[in-house]
């Protein structure tokens, strides 16, 4: 591979990009897999093959996301110790034999195990934070880190894009079982060879240093950037700016991920069909990808937390219209939500694992952004359940979705703290 990587850069093209184009592919199979459950959970509740409640059928995607919070600092510190490609590896394996088990379930016991612990575990190895971490390693805050974390967190909202319709389709022609085998088959005959074959950890494996770090003579005394930081996990939670990220990425979470998997059955509620609800959801989803490299790279050139309240501007107006979702909405006033949705999506996650690997660069890197990760499953977790225990209780989604919307706002209140006493 040493020598791939060297053909590559008397091209001019840094290895570190078929590192992003390699957690792009996974991430377009995970997020597949995670992001579809609102078209999953739709299909199930409605038909009369088990008559499982909405609150119920949700709990399943809230315990896959809980055992990405009780599990993603564990896996920061295995990539940290055993190296990218067989934790990529474990997860893939992981990801598919749950989804072999989820099409064969006869129960809600079952699912819950299937899909919740077992697919759940696999989702959880490969979540944002292993990706942002191993792109980070690559490239340097002084370099393109923001847009390099966007192109690779966009395989997000291009996998769902690609999977919602077709995920759609097979379930209508074929039911819900074939489509999860489809998802198995992606993660264990598309995605595993792929990232055994090219993923690496670090640059100096292949006799390359971080894309826009300086050279050694920039670390003397008249250099223009001093040597930044090397930020231990035991220093970095010592700080209030480490807990302040940990629940602004709890609270974007949990915002995320209670529209995510209720926004289809609402759009049902509301006259939407069902094929129209999976456009949008889709069509949403390309949205997110271009968001995710927009704003990556516009963190590069105006700073992260700016372009972080902007995405929250997009997100509150995306969930004001669907609070004041009409019952004939026409479709025009649909994906202009998926517009603004889609643009606020990409604006979260991404942003927040660069503004943590900027703050808190190290050896110890892994641990740090794979804690952020477990408050990201912890904060999806309590929305995806609380979305539906609201509506099972109260009969709407209102409630939800304005504690949604202050959710939001909390967020961005704890990235403007922590920007603010940049000593914390």
């Amino acid at each position: 591979m040493r020598r791939f990587a060297t053909i590559l850069d008397r091209r001019g093209i840094f290895y570190g990009w078929v590192v992003v184009l390699v957690c792009f592919l996974v991430l377009c199979v995970n997020f597949g897999v995670r992001l579809s459950f609102g078209i999953f959970f739709e299909a199930l509740t409605r038909g009369g093959e088990f008559g499982w409640t909405r609150a119920d059928t949700a709990g399943v995607f809230s315990l896959s996301v809980l055992v990405q919070a009780f599990t993603s600092a564990l896996v920061g510190w295995l990539l940290d110790r055993f190296g990218v490609r067989w934790v990529f590896a474990i997860g893939l394996l992981v990801l598919g034999s749950g989804l072999i088990l989820t099409s064969r379930i006869r129960s809600l016991f079952d699912f819950y195990l299937a899909f919740g612990l077992v697919t759940g575990l696999g989702t959880a190895i490969l979540g944002l934070t292993i990706h942002g971490t191993t792109v980070s390693r690559w490239f340097d805050r002084r370099g393109p880190r923001g847009l390099a974390i966007g192109l690779a967190y966009a395989g997000t909202g291009i996998g769902i894009l690609l999977l919602a319709p077709l995920i759609e389709r097979v379930i209508a022609a074929s039911g819900w079982r074939p489509a999860y085998l489809l998802l198995a088959a992606l993660a264990l005959a598309g995605a595993l060879p792929i990232s055994l074959l090219l993923l690496r950890d670090t640059p100096a494996e292949l006799g390359l240093r971080p894309l826009g770090a300086p050279e050694a003579a920039a670390t003397e005394p008249h250099a223009r950037h001093a040597p930044e930081r090397r930020w231990t996990f035991a220093e970095a939670v010592r700080t209030p700016a480490f807990w302040l990220l940990m629940l602004a990425g709890l609270c974007s979470l949990y915002t995320l991920r209670m529209v995510t998997v209720h926004q289809v059955a609402h759009f049902v509620d509301r006259g939407v069909s069902r094929a129209t609800a999976a456009a949008v959801f889709g069509g949403s989803g390309l949205i997110t990808a271009g968001s995710y490299i927009g704003f990556g790279l516009l963190s590069d050139r105006i700073g992260r937390e700016r372009s972080f309240y902007l995405g929250a501007a997009a997100q509150a107006v995306a969930l004001a219209m669907l609070l004041a979702l009409p019952s004939d909405a026409p479709l025009a006033y649909l994906y202009a939500y998926a517009v603004l949705w889609g643009v606020g999506e990409g604006s979260r996650s991404g942003l927040l694992t660069a503004i943590a690997s900027d703050r808190f660069a190290g050896p110890q890197l892994g641990s740090i952004v794979g804690t952020l990760g477990a408050f990201f499953g912890l904060g999806a977790a309590i929305g995806s359940w609380a979305g539906g225990l609201i509506f099972d209780g109260l009969g709407s989604y209102t409630p939800a979705f304005l504690s949604a919307l202050v959710a939001t706002g909390v967020a961005c209140a704890c990235v403007a703290i922590a920007k603010a006493n940049v000593e914390c």
